[in-house]
């Protein structure tokens, strides 16, 4: 809520309105989908039934986010022959890792020949979803380093390690799956940092928020004293 707000001060037409907007809608989504997840499984039925109408939100949170930070990215004018080579190398050796154990975890081995086509579907579809998180993530820590030190970088920061954080719970329980669900100790560390990256992407929105308001105050007052 706090994003579409902000995104409203800057304008739905301007690109920092539609990147907030978009990255905003995919919070939303996935909020919806929590809330769905958690009602079926705790009121409707003795287990998370899949698929779900809980995934459908959850998958559709991906390309809002994905649109949203391409939208950052253009919007921040980068150029790959002008960023830092040593973050680049970092990020991308990073990316690769990170690729490889998804497309093995996420993607091969979420296929179930045992389970119907749409359960697969959706199984792999989630694989699909942290695979562009991973293009996410790199888009995200290049537009920070293009902010350097600004209040915008603050936010993009955030959104980077909130994407990281959530990224790496999910290859997480593609590697463990049923087996992290069997001991609540394992799980509970998995949920400690789904939730964490949650949370830094709640603070980025908050961050974001107050920075502008600062701003918008700041124009006001000074429009103020001129009149």
């Amino acid at each position: 809520m706090i994003g579409i707000y902000t995104s409203r001060i800057f304008g739905f037409r301007s690109a920092n309105g539609r990147t907030l907007l978009l990255i905003a809608g995919g919070l939303i989504c996935w909020a919806t989908a929590e809330v769905i997840w958690y009602v079926s499984d705790t009121f409707i039925v003795s287990g998370t039934i899949a698929p779900s109408l809980a995934d459908i939100f959850f998958l559709l949170g991906y390309p809002f986010f994905g649109l949203g930070v391409y939208q950052g990215f253009v919007t921040a004018g980068i150029k790959l022959r002008t960023v830092n080579k040593s973050l680049l190398y970092i990020v991308l050796l990073a990316s690769l890792a990170l690729t490889a154990l998804v497309a093995y975890f996420g993607v091969y081995q979420a296929f179930d020949p045992d389970v119907d086509l749409l359960t697969n579907i959706v199984n792999i579809g989630y694989g699909v979803g942290d695979l562009v998180l991973v293009i996410f993530s790199l888009l995200t820590i290049l537009v920070a380093d293009e902010y350097k030190d600004g209040k915008l970088a603050t936010f993009w920061k955030a959104v980077a390690i909130g994407f990281l954080l959530i990224l790496i719970a999910d290859i997480v329980f593609a590697i463990y799956g049923e087996k992290v669900l069997a001991d609540i100790k394992p799980y509970t560390y998995v949920d400690l940092i789904w939730e964490a990256g949650y949370q830094f992407l709640a603070f980025a929105m908050l961050e974001n928020y107050l920075h502008i308001s600062a701003v918008k105050e700041r124009i006001k007052f000074i429009l103020q004293q001129r009149q």
